[in-house]
């Protein structure tokens, strides 16, 4: 009997956390073990789909602010499949404004970047050799918002993570003292949050090459996230096809990279992109 698939979809319950996983259980041809992560821990809403007999979908309750959560869905994991497949980290928080508060600021980076990262690194030791970690970023992260001299340190190729953590602290520090655009940043705590998953992206793609470990912008998605910003020109539908391709499709053993369409309503499945 074929080895399941055993794959973990953060955010699962809405949105395109929730077409992916509609997704995986329509197009994967053998069998699979979804774990539909969410904070409610429900499972999601597929009704409507046909689910086979080979497909389990497992809900689990995660939240990317707490750790014990966090670990505690590894364990689950490793437990019952001793390991995991596939991770998409698809879960995240977008205050589409300039002037939130310092308690906003601080949620958006812990959710978007630390809390992102936090699950990559309790997964890793249970991913299984050429095991996909897929993180859903935004073109909100892309380089082009950001001073040159914070650009070069964002893509410094042996960037560590002590590195990027305090590049991420003088930028809340500059944004407490009112000054973070004059000092090169952009005005939105999101486009920062998710320029610092990108670069995180590299990193664990550097320490793990036995795994393929890539972020993308599923483009701007007809979402309660992506509404904030007008209205979207894409259906979650569209929006989980580059993610899907990442976690499933052929991608050529590319890992580290940043992957996303020449526009966010374009509704192709992605290519590799400078960011």
């Amino acid at each position: 009997m074929e080895a399941p698939l055993i794959a973990v979809v953060t955010g699962a319950n809405r949105g395109i956390g929730r077409a992916i996983c509609a997704a995986l259980v329509q197009q994967l041809p053998g069998p699979l073990v979804l774990y539909a992560a969410s904070r409610a821990g429900a499972s999601p809403d597929l009704d409507n789909l046909t689910i086979p007999p080979t497909v389990s979908i497992r809900p689990a309750q995660l939240s990317l602010t707490d750790q014990a959560s966090i670990s505690a869905l590894s364990a689950r994991i490793q437990n019952e499949n001793k390991g995991c497949d596939v991770l998409i980290n698809n879960a995240g928080i977008y205050h589409f404004q300039e002037n939130i508060t310092a308690a906003q600021r601080q949620e958006t980076l812990d959710v978007n970047y630390r809390g992102t990262l936090n699950i990559c690194q309790a997964f890793l030791p249970i991913m299984h050799k050429g095991g996909r970690i897929v993180n859903i970023s935004s073109q909100s992260g892309q380089l082009k918002y950001f001073h040159p001299r914070l650009q070069a340190r964002f893509l410094h190729p042996d960037l560590k993570f002590s590195e990027l953590n305090d590049l991420v602290d003088g930028y809340l520090r500059s944004a407490e003292q009112h000054n973070a655009t004059a000092s090169g940043w952009p005005p939105l705590a999101y486009f920062t949050s998710k320029a610092a998953l990108n670069s995180a992206t590299r990193i664990l793609a550097r320490e793990n090459p036995h795994l393929l470990i890539n972020c993308c912008c599923p483009g701007w998605v007809g979402t309660s996230l992506g509404a904030q910003a007008g209205q979207p020109p894409k259906s979650v539908e569209q929006g989980a096809r580059i993610p899907l391709r990442l976690a499933i499709g052929e991608i050529e053993q590319i890992s580290g990279r940043y992957w996303a369409n020449d526009s966010v309503a374009s509704v192709g499945y992605g290519k590799v992109q400078d960011w």
